[in-house]
């Protein structure tokens, strides 16, 4: 950072003057001879009037340029108001950086995010919040106010802020063994096996049952045995019905598919845009200039303001893509539809469910192929249902 001045010098036999600087001990750098009688090069400032001296009236010499501490200390004197802009700008950052610009809500089922989020705002933790905020407590708060959360992580990023929710099971309802009941379809379907353990078969195997209709009944006829009674006379008995119960449950599903997939093919050019958001005011430089006929936007790096700040800025990058068509096969759907269809099996049948059987039936629709699936499975349906009696009775 020492200073140095960068000067041209003019005039003939420079390879004199150089030899003459080099006597006189003074350094010479970035020595650069344009022609036979143009040359510059860099010294330091405490050299200048000795140089100047050797030069005398044989040279013309003219100072081009300044560096080092001197320069830099001036400029730093002469932009006073840009210097404390930075400073306030460093000190903005600094001051983000203290509380919490996002929060991320994983693993959630039974509860919506927006539950989540209201019991993290009571126990504390909201956009705007101090990071320095007690996580065990928040935790704590977090086991109390949820039901059935097994598991609370809380996991501080920056001025991101991730929160992992991990639901337990639930654990069911203990049965009175000793009230009647009968057991019923819990759903419709085709009857596969039907297995009683208490109680009597009321349905047969390849028949078809609606939601509610009883399977296993708990109302088992006795032959009467009492004295005075006739021997053709049958009474009842009211048990509890017990029993595994399967079931082919059919499921058709409909996904459209297109004949043509359009494949983005990057060139290689790209180019980086700003993206600036205060408030409901934005601006990108992507949208003042993009060259490209067809590009894709990927964010690179971002940073969201908190109160009492409320901005964003980001840098993206814009790549350009060249679209092109390509012919689908039919492996190619049907490879698809069965990621479809075991993402549908996944999130619609229960875990246990077995698949007995899976058909794909395809369709040509102009440049869409529809492609219906047939699937069935194999499911446990009993469901227990207590007998009532008296006026309640149906």
């Amino acid at each position: 950072m020492e200073h140095y001045l960068l000067i041209k010098v003019e005039g003939f036999k420079q390879q004199d003057f150089i030899s003459q600087c080099m006597k006189k001990g003074i350094p010479l750098r970035n020595l650069k001879i344009k022609n036979n009688i143009e040359m510059t090069l860099k010294i330091k400032s405490d050299d200048f009037d000795a140089f100047k001296k050797i030069g005398k009236n044989k040279y013309r010499i003219s100072i081009i340029s300044e560096g080092g501490y001197i320069p830099l200390l001036s400029a730093i004197w002469n932009n006073k108001a840009r210097i404390c802009g930075i400073f306030v700008f460093i000190f903005i950052i600094y001051f983000q950086t203290l509380f919490i610009s996002e929060i991320r809500v994983y693993g959630y089922e039974m509860f919506t995010e927006r539950q989540i989020r209201e019991c993290l705002k009571e126990g504390g933790l909201y956009e705007g919040c101090k990071k320095s905020i007690d996580i065990e407590k928040l935790k704590l708060y977090l086991y109390d106010k949820i039901d059935n959360v097994s598991f609370v992580g809380v996991n501080m990023k920056g001025s991101l802020a991730e929160v992992k929710i991990v639901e337990g099971t639930i654990n069911p309802k203990k049965v009175d063994k000793s009230a009647p009941c009968n057991v019923v379809a819990d759903k419709e379907g085709y009857i596969y096996r039907v297995t009683p353990i208490e109680g009597i078969r009321a349905a047969d195997t390849g028949d078809y049952v609606n939601k509610g209709d009883i399977i296993i009944a708990g109302t088992v006829p006795v032959n009467s045995t009492a004295y005075g009674q006739p021997e053709s006379s049958v009474t009842e008995r009211y048990v509890h019905a017990e029993g595994k119960v399967l079931a082919r449950i059919p499921y058709r599903f409909v996904y459209n598919q297109n004949r043509y997939d359009i494949i983005k093919k990057p060139t290689g050019k790209f180019f980086y845009s700003f993206d600036l958001k205060i408030g409901d005011k934005s601006i990108s430089t992507d949208d003042i200039f993009n060259p490209f006929e067809v590009s894709t936007v990927e964010r690179v790096k971002s940073f969201k303001g908190v109160r009492p700040f409320p901005f964003s800025f980001s840098v993206s990058k814009v790549n350009e893509i060249e679209l092109q068509s390509h012919k689908r096969s039919k492996n190619e759907i049907k490879k698809e539809v069965n990621k479809l269809v075991r993402q549908k099996i996944k999130e619609k049948l229960p875990k246990n469910t077995q698949i007995l059987n899976k058909s794909l039936y395809f369709t040509n629709k102009k440049n869409i192929i529809e492609v219906a699936v047939m699937i069935e499975s194999l499911q446990e349906i009993g469901m227990e249902q207590e007998i009532i009696f008296g006026e309640n009775a149906e």
